[in-house]
């Protein structure tokens, strides 16, 4: 439960200052991680290697859209700040869950803005400036890809998309 409280707090916190700014601070990416490896030193631990871990996987999950340009450093780590919540193996479900939330945000944000959309179709390319102000702001989707896996656990979701019974 406190786990499920964190996680709304920090994405929830992490797409707030995304959407307002376009930028995700250090203290709340770098400060969940330290908060949770200082946590499970004195409550749980068994769980320390599994925070590192989980921070490591949010971060390399997203580095290679990094440096292709297609996302900020913020939002690299903002998912391994998740990570180093929820560990290294249910990380991997998030990344899944705010992927498939950033694809229909992704598609929202073409069809209401017609001079991207005219731009995608003529050049091939998404962005038609570097201004971060004209970029999709990836830490909501981090944050409904967490608030999904809030809502529907761990496997629950996944049995509802009938094309992702594959992965069961």
């Amino acid at each position: 439960m406190i786990q499920n409280i964190i996680l709304l707090i920090v994405s929830l916190t992490g797409g707030i200052f995304d959407w307002t700014t376009r930028k995700i601070p250090n203290w709340l990416t770098f400060g969940t991680l330290a908060f949770m490896l200082l946590f499970n030193t004195i409550y749980l631990r068994s769980e320390i290697l599994n925070s590192l871990l989980g921070f490591l996987v949010g971060l390399a999950l997203l580095f290679i859209p990094y440096l292709l340009g297609l996302m900020g450093a913020g939002d690299v780590k903002l998912l391994g700040a998740i990570g180093s919540i929820v560990g290294f193996k249910k990380i991997v479900l998030i990344f899944l869950y705010s992927s498939i939330c950033g694809l229909f945000l992704g598609i929202v944000w073409l069809l209401f803005l017609p001079n991207r959309l005219k731009f995608l179709i003529t050049t091939g390319q998404v962005l038609p400036a570097v201004d971060k102000k004209q970029k999709l702001p990836y830490g909501i989707a981090i944050f409904l890809g967490t608030f999904i896996y809030i809502m529907f656990g761990t496997n629950n979701f996944l049995k509802e998309i009938s094309i992702l019974h594959i992965w069961q």
